[in-house]
């Protein structure tokens, strides 16, 4: 006879384990040990082991359901079970009960441990025990292997599957952990208290102890923290960062870290696989929808009911795109990962919309309150756009985010009208601070866009040159280096309602420099700086240049 059920409740470091029924049982033999962590470990089971288990798998399943596992369990001839209260579970007294009914009529010692005993203190005896040091460790990783497995294949009937891998290495290891992703925002975490982190000056490399893909690190902050740097299936880098609060960190809970990131891989894998899935339906529903191209009422309300959104609400269509400051040669493949930046940034900060990516911009169908005045309006999309402009920020700080708005439109049927006007604006969202009075917005209203609405008509940089001043003319047709310089001075200059000692200060010049530049624009061009009506013609001069400069850009 090998290891019995009675010399484990003989040893020493078990002595406060209580038996609660099946005593008939207890001359068992232990032929190994497994967490029930989830459901389906059942089916991972040879027989023969003592099982743990803090009925937390079961937490959410009815008492059927659960008679249904213990008829699974039944098959397998486990030699005992050990059981641990202190986690809210539904209906646990049912089916601890029922649990008990079970192990007296198959002769299974069922014990109770206090909740501060680790199940990993618990295996780590009983497998010293039964074998080697090498081959605990195998078996080990085999029994969290196989509870991660079974949670993931599960992961289809769980409202949030990497929290409940999170929550799980949690009690295997007796330490809180998080994820983070490459930005340091927060993915999933076992503890309220960790949803924040940064990589230390002090952080070092740190040696698992074990054979891994996978970088480790170690820094001290208020409390010891473990890192994990793993590359996710789907191209993602993220940190699972273990803060070492209860216990000491250790070699045994390495091992469940190592199973608990195949775990984590497989659910990213299978949630961008969906993911991708809806958001192709989703696009090319509102590709049809956007371009007009859906007209008839019964393929509208079906693909609102695709959609999930009111066929006759209030709707305003926003357009982002992305510009690097930092690099002037365009390359296509970085254009494209920067959008995709763009995308994530607006999922993760701008909730309740419906996002179509094309490839230089993304789309946004935003449900709107109609009682909000322009000015909550303007506000509310301004706070938006700082949020995204944070987001991307933290990857690339040369990366600047730009939008246009539509007007505020009535079922989805209006909305390829709303779709044109942001497009229109979005046009206007890199030269808005010559036309906004705060002098620098990277958003834009159409409503915003007053006598520019007109020009937006026109893509002919012969037409648009028409709605300037001769005077402007004159200046842009200088052909001396000075150029550039005074018409810089001369944008300043209205800007700043013709104050030369602001203009001065702005452009980090003497008082006596700016006005000899003013002077020597009106020399050249005849202005007359005290004619209202010319400055004002001036002022929208400067903005058709800019104009014409992008359609040139754009190859028109």
């Amino acid at each position: 006879m090998g290891f019995t059920v009675k010399e484990l409740l003989q040893t020493e470091e078990f002595e406060k384990m209580t038996l609660l029924c099946g005593e008939k049982g207890l001359n068992n033999e232990i032929k190994g040990v497994t967490i029930i962590e989830a459901p389906d470990i059942v089916k991972f089971i040879n027989g023969g082991e003592l099982l743990l288990t803090g009925l937390y798998a079961f937490k959410s399943c009815t008492v059927d359901e659960f008679r249904g596992y213990i008829y699974e369990l039944e098959k397998k001839k486990i030699s005992g079970l050990v059981l641990k209260r202190g986690r809210v579970v539904e209906q646990v007294d049912d089916k601890i009960a029922l649990l008990e009914e079970f192990a007296e009529a198959n002769a299974i010692p069922v014990f109770e441990v206090p909740f501060e005993i680790s199940f990993q203190a618990i295996m780590c005896l009983i497998m010293e025990r039964l074998f080697n040091e090498e081959v605990t460790q195998l078996k080990y990783y085999k029994t969290t292997h196989d509870n991660f497995m079974a949670l993931s294949l599960s992961g289809d009937t769980r409202t949030n599957p990497v929290a409940d891998i999170l929550d799980m290495l949690d009690k295997l290891i007796r330490n809180p952990v998080a994820l983070f992703n490459q930005n340091m925002s927060c993915c999933g975490t076992s503890s309220e208290e960790i949803t924040e982190f940064e990589l230390l000056d002090n952080v070092k490399k740190y040696e698992p102890g074990i054979f891994t893909n996978y970088r480790y690190m170690r820094q001290k902050g208020e409390h010891v923290q473990y890192i994990v740097q793993i590359h996710l299936n789907v191209g993602v880098k993220m940190y699972l960062v273990i803060t070492e609060k209860v216990s000491t960190f250790n070699l045994m809970d390495c091992i469940a870290v190592e199973s608990a990131i195949v775990a984590l891989q497989y659910e990213f894998s299978r949630k961008f696989a969906v993911s991708e899935l809806e958001k192709k339906f989703q696009n090319d529903i509102l590709c049809n929808i956007l371009s007009g191209k859906v007209s008839s009422a019964e393929e509208l309300k079906k693909s609102t009911s695709l959609l999930g959104i009111d066929i006759d609400g209030y709707y305003r269509v926003l357009v982002f795109g992305v510009t690097n400051e930092g690099k002037k040669k365009k390359d296509i493949n970085e254009k494209i990962r920067h959008i995709n930046l763009l995308e994530e940034a607006l999922e993760r900060q701008i909730r309740d919309v419906k996002i179509h990516k094309e490839l230089d911009k993304v789309v946004v169908v935003q449900e709107v309150n109609p009682d909000f005045t322009q000015i909550e309006q303007r506000g509310q999309l301004k706070e938006m756009l700082e949020r995204v402009q944070s987001y991307i920020e933290k990857q690339n700080k040369y990366l600047k985010a730009k939008a246009g708005a539509g007007k505020v439109v009535q079922g989805i049927l209006h909305l390829p009208e709303t779709y044109k006007e942001a497009n229109d604006a979005f046009a206007f969202a890199d030269i808005a601070g010559d036309i906004a009075e705060d002098g620098g917005s990277q958003i834009m209203l159409f409503s915003d866009l007053g006598i520019f609405k007109l020009l937006c008509q026109l893509d002919d940089p012969e037409q648009l040159l028409e709605y300037v001043p001769e005077s402007l003319q004159k200046l842009y047709d200088y052909k001396k280096p000075q150029r550039e310089d005074l018409i810089t001075t001369l944008k300043t200059y209205l800007e700043r309602n013709q104050n030369l000692s602001k203009t001065a200060q702005d452009l980090f010049m003497h008082y006596k420099t700016a006005a000899y530049r003013i002077e020597k624009i009106a020399k050249i061009t005849g202005m007359d700086f005290d004619n209202a009506n010319e400055m004002l013609a001036v002022r929208i001069g400067l903005v058709v240049y800019k104009m014409i400069e992008n359609y040139n850009k754009r190859g028109l």
